[in-house]
């Protein structure tokens, strides 16, 4: 009995993980901060890091969004540095040098984690006899077979660093695990709050 319980919480478990997929939940798995660092960021640019330029301009909007409603001053780098693709470190530097910000904040694709997760089905009932059909019913569980059935999903996981003015070595990284990413826009809103209330947190904002 205890064992069909659990199998069906198990079952009731993955059916929530699968509603819920499409808006995806953003953990913060590892993060690490200077030591030697006490000040606090009013003001961020915000980089992301794709060469897909929709991608990185939706992130960056979104991102410095989450910032702004924070108080924190906070400009996409799309806005300083349109052109797609790497962007060259001395053009970075007086891009934001220009805008008089006190750090930059970096969000990288790491790799995406396929998973699988398979439910086996739970034992037969017992069985027991019955007058007419509801004993038919009962025998009729007696050697039912019903496959496992199989979820897959995605698992981003991405590196955030935030650097400060005058600082070649990062104060702040943490790195964060999306799951089953569904609607890019939606999901920076909640991977920016995860990471804001980390950097909170700490003091750096």
């Amino acid at each position: 009995m205890m064992k069909r319980l659990a199998n069906k919480r198990h079952v009731f478990l993955l059916m929530l993980a699968l509603v819920t997929a499409g808006c995806a939940s953003t953990t913060l798995t590892n993060s690490w901060r200077s030591p030697d660092y006490s000040g606090t960021m009013t003001s961020l640019v915000v980089v992301g890091v794709s060469k897909q330029a929709s991608v990185r301009r939706v992130f960056e909007d979104e991102f410095a969004a989450q910032l702004r409603s924070q108080g924190v001053r906070a400009m996409p780098s799309y806005t300083l540095v349109p052109e797609d693709g790497p962007i060259d470190k001395e053009i970075l530097r007086s891009a934001v040098d220009s805008t008089n910000a006190d750090a930059v904040i970096i969000t990288r694709l790491v790799k995406i984690d396929n998973k699988v997760t398979v439910t086996q089905p739970g034992p037969p009932l017992a069985t027991r006899y019955d007058p007419y059909y509801y004993g038919f019913y009962s025998r009729a569980w007696v050697g039912y077979y019903e496959p496992p059935v199989v979820h897959q999903y995605d698992v981003v996981i991405a590196e955030t660093t935030v650097f400060v003015k005058d600082r070649a070595e990062p104060v702040w990284s943490g790195t964060t695990e999306t799951f089953a990413p569904s609607d890019l826009k939606k999901e920076t809103t909640g991977f920016a709050k995860v990471v804001i209330k980390a950097l909170t947190k700490e003091n750096l904002l």
